[in-house]
C-alpha cells in the first residue's frame, strides 16, 4: 500500500533525526585532554561532517565545514612552529612542549569561521584551553582568533575581540580561561573573530589533583594483519607535588570498570581496545595512592551510516567498512541483509551497516534514510493544491529585523485532485511558504503555497504522450501588486509591475515579461513524455504557486511548447538571458524578448 505524504515525511524526519549527535552526547571534561585535530580530519582528507563526536566524545561538530592542508602545522614541542602567543600563553609554552610535545606536528587542518564552522565542549571551570592555529596573517583588529561564546551563533562571546594591537597572527597559541563561574555541563562553543582560521590543536587543562595521569583515546584504526577495528588508549604518568618535592608515579589500569588498585595492571604501553569499554587509572607514588589523581577512556566505537543511493525505484547502499554487512528495512518492515533493493511501491528505505570485530564485539552504523517513489504516469487531468495551515513562528517572529510577524506553515500537504496521494504521481518533498497579505493571495484566502525553493515537484508522462501544464502563482510570487515598487537586479532599476512570474522545469524557464495571461500570474506551457522537474529559478527563492494543472493531450497531438506570446513583438520590451537576468547588450546565445526566445549567433 503506498504511503501517504504526512506519513512519508514524518518518517524521514524521525529517521534523520538519530542520524546526529547533540550537546547533550558531549562529555564533560573533568581531566586534562589533548585534542589532535588532524587525526580527526585524517591532516585533511577526512571532511568534516555536522553534528559528529570527536576527541574521545568530548568535542561536537555543531555546524560541520572544511579542512585545509596548505595552512601550516604546529608542534607543540617545538613553540617556534607558533610563533606568535596571545592571552599570555607565552608563559606557558614551556611547560606545555613538555607535556604534550610527543603528539608531534600536525597541520592547521580543521577550519573555524566565525559562526559558520563552530565546535562545542563542556569544560569544568578554572579550566585553560590553549587553541594552536594559523589566522591567514592577519593582523590588528582584523585578527582571526578563536571565539568563545555561550551560544552556537557566537552572539553572546566570552572572550574580548582583537585590538589594533594585536600581532600578526599567522601561526599561535592561544589562551584562554574557563571563568570560575562556570557551570559543570554547560557548552562552550568555538568559532572565530573575522573569518576564516585553521587549527591544528585544542588542549583543555583541568583543575585535577597533583598526579593525575594524562589520557587520550585515539581514533579507530583497522588492522589489515589482524583484521579487526581497535582503538588505542594512550597514558601519560604525570609527577606528584608533596612539600614542593616532585615525586614520579606509577599508573595501575583495569578495563572492567572496577577501582585500579596497586595490585592490577600497571600501565607501561598504550592499550589496544577492541570493543566498547571504559578504562579506568589510578596513580601511586612510593609511599601510597596519589589521592583523587585518577582518570578514564571511554572508548566507543561510532561508525558513520552507509551511503543510499536511490533512482527512481532503485536503492543501493555502501560502506566504507570492513568486515561489514549492509541491512535495509522497507517501510517498518523486517531488516533484510543485502547491498540493492527495488521498490515496486512508494515508501521509504532505511538502511544501516553491521560491523562484526571477530569474537570482540558487533557494531550497529548510524542509520540513513530516504524515499523511494514509484510513479504511476499521468493519463488524466490532474489538478495538484495544497493545503495547510499559516500560524506565527514565535521565534522567527522575535528576531525579524523589522519587528515584522513572521508565519510559517503547519500540516503542509500536496494535494492530487483533492486527495492526499502525492507519492502516487509526485517524488521530492515540498517546500511551503505562507502568505498572509490579502492583496497577494490567489485565491482570495489562500494562504499556504509550493515555495519553489528547490528541486520540487518531479512527474511522469509516459513516453508518447504529452501534456499542457497550467500555473498558477501567488501575486507576491509574480511581482505585479499594485503599489509602485522597483528592485534591483545586477545593478539595473527594474519596475516590479513589468516582472511576470517564472517557473523553472527540468531547467527551462517558462513566463517571461509582457505576458499577462490572466493577470501576469498564470503560465502555460507544454511537455512531452519522460520525468519532468519543477526546479528552484536561481534568482530569487520566492515564486510561490497556488495550483498546478497537468492535462494530457490526445494522442500526444496539439503540444502547446510556449505560452502565448503578444501578437505584436514590441522591439523595445526588455531582454533576458535564460536564468532572468536583464541583458543590455546580448552577445551569443539565446535570450527573452517579449514572451519569445532568439538566438543571437
Amino acid at each position: 500500500m503506498k504511503k501517504m505524504f504526512t506519513t512519508l515525511f514524518a518518517m524521514i524526519g524521525l529517521a534523520m533525526g538519530i542520524n546526529a549527535a547533540t550537546v547533550d552526547d558531549i562529555k564533560v571534561m573533568k581531566h586534562s585532554y589533548a585534542c589532535v585535530l588532524g587525526n580527526y580530519t585524517g591532516e585533511g582528507s577526512v571532511a568534516r561532517v555536522k553534528g559528529s563526536l570527536f576527541g574521545g566524545n568530548y568535542f561536537l561538530d555543531v555546524t560541520g565545514g572544511s579542512i585545509a592542508t596548505n595552512k601550516g602545522s604546529v608542534n607543540v614541542g617545538d613553540p617556534t612552529t607558533y610563533s606568535v602567543c596571545y592571552g599570555g600563553a607565552e608563559a606557558d609554552t614551556a611547560n606545555l612542549a613538555l607535556k604534550y610535545g610527543k603528539y608531534g606536528s600536525h597541520l592547521n587542518s580543521l577550519r573555524l569561521k566565525n559562526a559558520q564552522d563552530v565546535i562545542a565542549l563542556k569544560p569544568t571551570a578554572g579550566s585553560v584551553i590553549y587553541v594552536f592555529g594559523q589566522g591567514n596573517n592577519k593582523a590588528g583588529a582584523s585578527a582571526r582568533i578563536p571565539k568563545f561564546a555561550t551560544d552556537e551563533k557566537l552572539e553572546n562571546p566570552l572572550n574580548e575581540a582583537p585590538t589594533d594591537a594585536y600581532p600578526n597572527s599567522s601561526v599561535y597559541c592561544y589562551k584562554y580561561v574557563v571563568p570560575v563561574s562556570w557551570v559543570e555541563g554547560d557548552v562552550l562553543y568555538i568559532g572565530s573573530y573575522n573569518g576564516d582560521a585553521f587549527f591544528s590543536f585544542i588542549i583543555v587543562e583541568a583543575n585535577e589533583p597533583a598526579g593525575t595521569p594524562s589520557v587520550e583515546v585515539n581514533s579507530t584504526v583497522y588492522d589489515e594483519t589482524e583484521k579487526l577495528y581497535y582503538q588505542e588508549v594512550v597514558c601519560t604518568p604525570n609527577d606528584f607535588t608533596m612539600n614542593g618535592m616532585s615525586l614520579p608515579t606509577t599508573v595501575y589500569y583495569t578495563t572492567d570498570g572496577t577501582e585500579p588498585t596497586d595490585q592490577s595492571t600497571k600501565y607501561e604501553n598504550p592499550i589496544k581496545c577492541y570493543k566498547d569499554m571504559t578504562v579506568r587509572f589510578q596513580a601511586y607514588y612510593q609511599f601510597g595512592i596519589c589521592a583523587g589523581a585518577n582518570n578514564e577512556a571511554s572508548v566507543e566505537f561510532n561508525f558513520n551510516a552507509p551511503t543510499l543511493t536511490v533512482d527512481g525505484a532503485n536503492a543501493t547502499i555502501a560502506t566504507e567498512y570492513k568486515n561489514a554487512t549492509n541491512y535495509y528495512s522497507f517501510n517498518g518492515g523486517d531488516s533484510i541483509a543485502s547491498d540493492t533493493y527495488t521498490a515496486t511501491t512508494s515508501g521509504i528505505i532505511v538502511a544501516y551497516t553491521e560491523i562484526k570485530n571477530g569474537s570482540h564485539a558487533t557494531w550497529t552504523s548510524a542509520p540513513v534514510s530516504s524515499p523511494i517513489y514509484v510513479l504511476d504516469p499521468i493519463k488524466e487531468k490532474t489538478v495538484i493544491t495544497v493545503s495547510g495551515t499559516a500560524v506565527e513562528d514565535p521565534e522567527a517572529t522575535a528576531a525579524d529585523p523589522n519587528g515584522q510577524t513572521v508565519y510559517k506553515v503547519e500540516d503542509g500537504k500536496v494535494l492530487v485532485n483533492g486527495a492526499d496521494t502525492y507519492t502516487t504521481v509526485f517524488a521530492n518533498a515540498p517546500a511551503f511558504k505562507a502568505v498572509k497579505e490579502a492583496q497577494y493571495q490567489v485565491p482570495a484566502g489562500q494562504e499556504v503555497y509550493l515555495q519553489m525553493a528547490g528541486d520540487n515537484l518531479t512527474f511522469l508522462v509516459a513516453e508518447g504522450d504529452s501534456v499542457n501544464v497550467t500555473v498558477t502563482c501567488s501575486k507576491n510570487a509574480c511581482k505585479n501588486i499594485a503599489e509602485e515598487n522597483t528592485y534591483k537586479d545586477d545593478g539595473v532599476t527594474i519596475d516590479k509591475n513589468n516582472r511576470g512570474c517564472m517557473v523553472n522545469v527540468d531547467g527551462e524557464l517558462y513566463g517571461y515579461d509582457d505576458i499577462t495571461i490572466e493577470g501576469n500570474n498564470v503560465i502555460k506551457f507544454g511537455l512531452a513524455g519522460g520525468l519532468h522537474t519543477f526546479k528552484k529559478w536561481n534568482n530569487t527563492g520566492n515564486i510561490l504557486v497556488s495550483s498546478i494543472e497537468i492535462e494530457p493531450v490526445a494522442g500526444g497531438a496539439g503540444l502547446v511548447e510556449e505560452v502565448v506570446a503578444p501578437a505584436t513583438l514590441d522591439l523595445n520590451a526588455p531582454i533576458y538571458d535564460l536564468t532572468g537576468r536583464q541583458v543590455a547588450n546580448p552577445v551569443k546565445g539565446v535570450y527573452i524578448q517579449g514572451g519569445r526566445k532568439f538566438i543571437v549567433k
